[in-house]
């Protein structure tokens, strides 16, 4: 069974929730590790993000889901923009489609085999008991960006994950890319990084500072919650 066919629901499933309780219910923790060759050593970042699906049965039988976590923010020293693995993975398009939701059902089931074939929310248990590092490549990473100046928004430009050169400069490489599944902790405290986080969280704002996707300019397609779904934002 898809991972990402219970993934796009629609607001009425949201709303059904509310209206009938919830059934069983799953969850699983994955910790993303990336670390980066440096001038200075091997610089090394993680991220404890946490996927919750539940079902529904008014006014449709669903699996509604809520994601709980907040992007890899990757110091990469003195002088060198930060590294920013995203929540999410749409600004390219991918086979069959777009996918938002990151990681996608065909990285998972690579790395976990077919899970959910007939019992979704069994095999999302069972996907929650895994243990152990798995290697990605570069091309399995969510989206990657970095910014001219973190303070500004707007700056926010996109990284290769093929081509860390043509970003950082030709000393930062790849050393490592891991995931695994966990019970540690969910990170926060990304708005320490990224301080305009609690400003566009309660407006709403993409990084250009609109409410509304109007064109294919980066920092017009990512907002927020591309950066932050942990649920702690506030205004400042």
């Amino acid at each position: 069974m898809n991972l990402h066919l219970f993934l796009r629901m629609t607001a009425v499933l949201a709303i059904a929730v509310t209206l009938s309780g919830c059934g069983r219910s799953a969850s699983f923790r994955y910790k993303l590790t990336l670390a980066v060759n440096t001038p200075d050593g091997v610089k090394r970042g993680t991220s404890v993000t946490e996927w919750a699906f539940w079902e529904v049965s008014i006014p449709a039988r669903g699996t509604p889901h809520k994601l709980r976590g907040e992007a890899l923010y990757l110091d990469l020293g003195p002088g060198t923009k930060p590294l920013i693995a995203l929540l999410t993975s749409h600004l390219h398009a991918k086979p069959g489609g777009t996918v938002w939701d990151w990681p996608s059902d065909e990285l998972l089931s690579r790395l976990y085999g077919p899970l959910w074939r007939d019992d979704f929310l069994g095999g999302i248990s069972r996907l929650a008991n895994m243990r152990g590092l798995r290697s990605i490549a570069p091309a399995d990473l969510p989206d990657l960006v970095t910014f001219a100046n973190v303070n500004d928004p707007k700056s926010v430009f996109e990284v290769d994950p093929t081509d860390l050169q043509a970003t950082f400069g030709q000393e930062i490489t790849w050393n490592a890319i891991t995931f695994e599944m966990t019970d540690e902790p969910i990170t926060t405290g990304i708005e320490k990084k990224l301080p305009w986080l609690p400003e566009y969280f309660q407006k709403n704002f993409r990084l250009d500072g609109s409410q509304y996707g109007s064109n294919r300019n980066i920092a017009n397609q990512l907002s927020w919650s591309d950066f932050d779904q942990s649920g702690n934002l506030k205004s400042n």
